[in-house]
């Protein structure tokens, strides 16, 4: 997690991380389903970035329910763990406006990019998802579709 969202240092308010972000303002929540890795718990988690931790949101095993969410596609099955981003609309458009819709698709594939650069270098195999039913990922989540929505998925996990 430190590779795509470590803080590398401060700018007034801001948190400066390992991507880049327009206006540093970050307008995403990162949140990860976890289901195959050692001394962590299976659930939904939140990742606190000022803090560097994980915080459940919902303990459980939701490998079928993220499975179907994301049009059944085997890769989302086998993952050692999924990393969902929401998009915090209001974030970016109270200083971009129209502008945001192009900033934060470009910020979310910066952090993602560093998620496929970072499995790399540590031997695991990633693949970036956007086919997936949106309402249903939301609900998944608690986030409303609106405010906030859930906008890329990527998987992590062993190579085979």
């Amino acid at each position: 997690m430190w590779g795509t969202q470590g803080i590398t240092a401060r700018a007034g308010i801001h948190l400066l991380r390992t991507a880049p972000s327009a206006g540093a303002l970050y307008p995403f929540e990162t949140y990860l389903y976890v289901d195959k890795v050692e001394e962590v718990p299976k659930g939904i988690y939140h990742f606190n970035v000022a803090d560097f931790a994980l915080e459940c949101i919902k303990a459980g095993d939701f490998n079928q329910a993220l499975t179907a969410a994301s049009l059944g596609q085997p890769v989302v099955r086998r993952a050692a763990v999924v990393i969902i981003w929401t998009a915090m609309m209001l974030r970016c458009m109270t200083k971009y406006r129209d502008r945001a819709m192009r900033y934060i698709p470009m910020d979310m594939g910066h952090v993602c990019q560093n998620v496929q650069l970072a499995a790399t270098a540590m031997g695991f195999g990633s693949c970036p998802i956007g086919a997936f039913y949106d309402d249903d990922f939301n609900e998944l989540l608690g986030v409303d579709g609106q405010e906030e929505a859930v906008l890329y998925l990527i998987t992590v996990g062993k190579l085979k």
